[in-house]
């Protein structure tokens, strides 16, 4: 299905960071592409290996995007940063390199779960199945016509505002919130949007699996795994102790 030329208030860019992993970036890409309904304004991609192979796999999946190298490795927080610093549209539909899109009409879904629910901040599209186990029961309802369920921030200190799981997301919300990089990692982001009151929606109907599993790339501005016992005991009292902190803040 041809995608349709995108509504003037419903212009997006979109963004794909990438780090070295070419054979995941070009199957995202593939599945991605003829899914679109609505047709972006631009294609970013932000590769934080540097390495100058991605141009060649970005090309072989026929798409006339932006390739943002990054020498030396931002680490994904400032590699997103310094992608969105690019983007000239309202909207960015950001995806990492290691998903599959299956089904159609996920964009324009998104675009009126937004419209009508200026709280939300991204319309992600995992099936519910995959979702925490704390969002999967949530009820299901209907807004502007499409079926979803909401990720209710009050059930975890931390996550619930925000994600970098594929889904639309505002550019206004992120300069609202943004930059990324001094404020912290997926956590840390999750909650400042949450002190702002946001929430996430997840469209009812999947339209993404995740196939990344046992590629992890590490990042370079985060510690480094604790290997020892009582390292990860000490690491995981930490987080526990920070989550504490947070959820007694009353934000």
């Amino acid at each position: 299905m041809a995608a349709q030329a995108p509504l003037p208030e419903r212009r997006y860019t979109i963004v794909v960071t990438s780090c070295g992993r070419f054979d995941l970036l070009k199957a995202t890409l593939n599945s991605l592409k003829p899914h679109l309904d609505l047709a972006p304004e631009a294609w970013i991609v932000v590769e934080d290996s540097g390495d100058e192979a991605v141009r060649a796999a970005v090309a072989e999946c026929g798409i006339d995007a932006q390739i943002i190298l990054n020498r030396p490795q931002l680490g994904q927080m400032r590699a997103i940063d310094r992608a969105y610093e690019h983007v000239k549209t309202p909207y960015v539909f950001h995806c990492e390199d290691d998903w599959d899109f299956y089904r159609p009409g996920f964009i324009a879904e998104s675009f009126a779960v937004l419209e009508a629910c200026p709280d939300v901040s991204i319309v992600l599209l995992r099936p519910r199945e995959e979702q925490n186990k704390l969002v999967r029961d949530a009820p299901s309802e209907t807004v502007n016509g499409v079926r979803l369920f909401f990720q209710d921030p009050a059930l975890h200190p931390e996550y619930f505002s925000y994600a970098f799981n594929p889904g639309m997301r505002r550019m206004s919300d992120y300069h609202r919130v943004g930059p990324f990089g001094p404020i912290g990692y997926e956590p840390d982001i999750s909650y400042a949007f949450k002190k702002q009151g946001f929430r996430l929606a997840n469209l009812e109907d999947g339209a993404v699996r995740h196939i990344g599993d046992g590629r992890h790339v590490e990042d370079p501005t985060l510690p480094k795994k604790a290997r020892d016992p009582w390292a990860k005991l000490k690491r995981s009292i930490g987080k526990r102790l920070k989550r504490v902190q947070r959820a007694l803040s009353g934000d």
